[in-house]
């Protein structure tokens, strides 16, 4: 592809990136962190007031809640009675504190987790207020702080804290280990230079998307990984902060962009979260959708999250390629964002189905996610404008890529016929299954499949945002290219 086709490309990326849906009104982000905020205050007083009624937990309820506006000296007993809440900034809002929040969620599941009642032993393990103030300490006062703002927080140090310990497990799930993970001071130095470097390149490619980092994180929770590959998590249990184990070949090589767009991944992830979980009228949370990254049933916001992540994420990386002065490796990145975003093409038409079929409710509380499926596609047509500029045989490849990624979607979907479920895919055409139950016949994206079943099958995992973790890991279709 010749480099001033590579210009254009990157340059339609970068005014596409203008476009983010989810940045549309600075008021309505605004709006959505309060709505966030009093949901949480009210979810936070109710735990400290049943905390508070057990025996010798008085005194740790008082010392926590003293922490959040409104709720010390009792205040957790007068919810009804509090004025209306408004979020500050990220750094000073305690309800957008990692740790707080990861103690709090402790509390909260505590007392409300025990069939037979609380039981005040286990809610005082969540009331030590002096490993709390301890684990507070490394988030305000940060190993190293950038200079926008966020500070870096050497991943061993909250692992050492055993609720902070069990969240970044959670997060950290596809990861060989904390203990294989080192971040001394020589550590932190290239970590923090280099993260110089990624909020440089976001600020210029991405104003908005740079804007909006700094103004949802507080915290880089991050380590340097003895593994090649490097992975990039967030958690609803721990706001503010973006975990991020990054490899020595990564710092060594420079690779800015890679860390940069995948931290931009992170961005959507917080900011749909942040969006859905503040609304009045929920998304439907049944596991309807066939997701073809996951290959199992999701929700729909669950396939509102990959479908408006990973488009990000690819419009960035395209955005990058015109900086790429090396023909060879420009050629491996952009071939690298077709592989990556091959499973959009059935995706953004599911994402687009699911936002036909909500209720006015949803969307007059949501309007803005409406939109995600049209930017998502407008991502998908640069990327076919990429496609369309290979070389013959590599797009060959590619076009026989995509077939293998629908032929395997209908392949999931005839598994979940075939076990009783109804999957709902708009390309998904006349279907029957067979006398004996074990095997389905199949119309999908106009192609006729005999889908037999299979002895085990994924039947729904909870891959949602409401679940207890958000992760997404460099080890993508574009890192084993």
């Amino acid at each position: 592809m010749s480099a001033s086709r590579i210009q254009q490309v990157a340059d339609e990326a970068r005014h596409v990136l203008k476009a983010n849906p989810l940045m549309a009104s600075t008021v309505s982000l605004r709006r959505i962190a309060t709505r966030n905020l009093s949901k949480r205050r009210f979810r936070y007083g109710r735990a400290l007031a049943a905390a508070s009624k057990l025996a010798g937990c008085s005194t740790g309820t008082e010392a926590l809640s003293a922490y959040f506006p409104g709720l010390a000296d009792g205040g957790y007993t007068r919810l009804l009675e509090l004025p209306a809440a408004i979020a500050g900034p990220v750094n000073s809002d305690p309800y957008r504190s990692s740790v707080l929040a990861a103690w709090m969620g402790g509390l909260t599941r505590s007392v409300e987790w025990q069939a037979d009642g609380p039981d005040a032993r286990v809610v005082s393990d969540y009331l030590q207020t002096d490993m709390i103030a301890s684990d507070l300490e490394l988030e305000r006062q940060p190993a190293r702080r950038l200079s926008c703002g966020i500070g870096l927080v050497p991943l061993e140090s909250p692992a050492r804290s055993r609720v902070m310990q069990s969240l970044l497990h959670q997060c950290m799930q596809d990861d060989p280990g904390l203990d294989r993970i080192v971040t001394g001071e020589k550590e932190l130095d290239q970590i923090a230079g280099h993260m110089e470097r990624v909020f440089a390149l976001i600020a210029k490619l991405d104003m908005y998307g740079h804007q909006r980092l700094i103004d949802s994180l507080h915290t880089l929770y991050v380590g340097v990984r003895r593994e090649p590959a490097c992975s990039v998590s967030s958690s609803t249990e721990l706001p503010g902060s973006v975990i991020i184990a990054i490899s020595r070949e990564r710092l060594r090589d420079g690779d800015h962009a890679e860390t940069a767009a995948q931290l931009l991944h992170e961005a959507g992830h917080i900011l749909l979260g942040l969006y859905t979980a503040s609304a009045a009228a929920c998304l439907p949370d049944e596991f309807e959708y066939v997701s073809p990254y996951k290959n199992d049933l999701q929700t729909l916001e669950s396939i509102l999250h990959t479908a408006y992540t990973i488009p990000w994420e690819c419009a960035f990386r395209m955005a990058c390629l015109s900086a790429e002065a090396d023909p060879e490796r420009r050629a491996r990145k952009a071939a690298s964002i077709i592989a990556y975003a091959a499973r959009q093409v059935p995706l953004i038409d599911i994402a687009r189905n699911g936002i036909e079929r909500l209720g006015g409710d949803v969307l007059l509380d949501l309007p803005d996610i409406a939109a995600i499926p049209s930017w998502s596609g407008r991502i998908q047509f640069l990327v076919n404008r990429l496609l369309a500029e290979e070389p013959i045989a590599h797009r060959q490849a590619h076009f026989a890529e995509r077939q293998q990624i629908l032929d395997r979607q209908a392949w999931d979907i005839g598994q979940m016929l075939l076990r009783g479920k109804e999957p709902i895919d708009p390309r998904m055409g006349r279907r029957q299954i067979d006398d004996s139950g074990d095997n389905v016949f199949l119309w999908y994206d106009g192609k006729f499949h005999v889908v037999p079943k299979a002895a085990d099958h994924a039947m729904g995992k909870n891959c949602s945002p409401r679940a207890e973790t958000i992760d997404a890991t460099a080890k993508s279709e574009m890192e084993v290219m």
